[in-house]
């Protein structure tokens, strides 16, 4: 990517195998979107909870021309089965790359909006 990403821990320690992991999924964002302008991602966990266990958060927010900004908020599921952070960021960019699909046949278009419907005319 040629923008640089700006990567925020909470309550997360910061591990390269993590850090390797979201360049390489930001890098692949450009094969859907070649006109990012900026990149944020932010980590957090819970405080420790007995019944919910320490669920993952993960913000992903991009602008692309013209001014759009999009954002994918991800977290693991409630049940505290444990799911894993690598899970969570995985799901979280899967989610971004159809946005950012999405916004780019919607910008070529290629996606059909509304219909304008014409007003009636009195006579």
């Amino acid at each position: 990517m040629r923008v640089p990403i700006e990567i925020t821990y909470r309550n997360v320690a910061k591990r390269d195998a993590i850090e390797n992991l979201i360049h390489d999924k930001a890098d692949k964002l450009n094969e859907f979107h070649d006109g990012i302008v900026s990149c944020r991602i932010s980590i957090e966990q819970d405080q420790e909870s007995k019944r919910s266990g320490n669920q993952f958060h993960v913000r992903i927010s991009l602008r692309v021309p013209p001014g759009q900004e999009l954002v994918v908020h991800q977290k693991s599921d409630e049940e505290g089965t444990g799911e894993s952070l690598r899970t969570v960021i995985n799901d979280a960019f899967k989610t971004m790359s159809r946005q950012l699909k999405k916004l780019k046949q919607k910008q070529r278009g290629q996606v059909k909006g509304r219909a304008e419907i014409p007003e009636p005319v009195m006579e």
